[in-house]
């Protein structure tokens, strides 16, 4: 992997092994962990994405694929965020720019971590 992985980017993650209802399988994932972290540490955080949109939940953001430069619409899972060793990284397949988008997601996750900002 050339650099690092850097935010707002859509890697193509090896979730498996997994255990219970975490996500499975080779999938989509939105890095979300910030810059700094992603160059200098050997983990970054990922919320995986799925392409079954047929229903979206609340701990999830719809993005069309036009916005992610993958081939299908997909939902980004904050409910199933997580931190993942940088050895789980196959290769960039996307990313998302859009900050209409990228503010919903941190909207979503502040709701899903109950955050409160004075």
């Amino acid at each position: 992997m050339m650099g690092y992985p850097k935010k707002g980017e859509i890697y193509l993650v090896n979730f498996d092994p997994t255990i219970g209802h975490e996500v499975k399988k080779k999938r989509p994932a939105l890095i979300l962990s910030n810059n700094i972290h992603n160059q200098y540490s050997p983990l970054v955080t990922v919320a995986p994405s799925s392409s079954n949109t047929n229903k979206v939940y609340p701990f999830e953001v719809y993005v069309p694929n036009k916005l992610t430069g993958l081939n299908e619409n997909s939902k980004i899972m904050i409910i199933q965020l997580r931190s993942i060793d940088k050895k789980r990284l196959i290769n960039k397949i996307g990313n998302i720019e859009e900050k209409e988008i990228l503010n919903k997601i941190n909207k979503v996750i502040s709701e899903h971590f109950d955050l409160q900002f004075s």
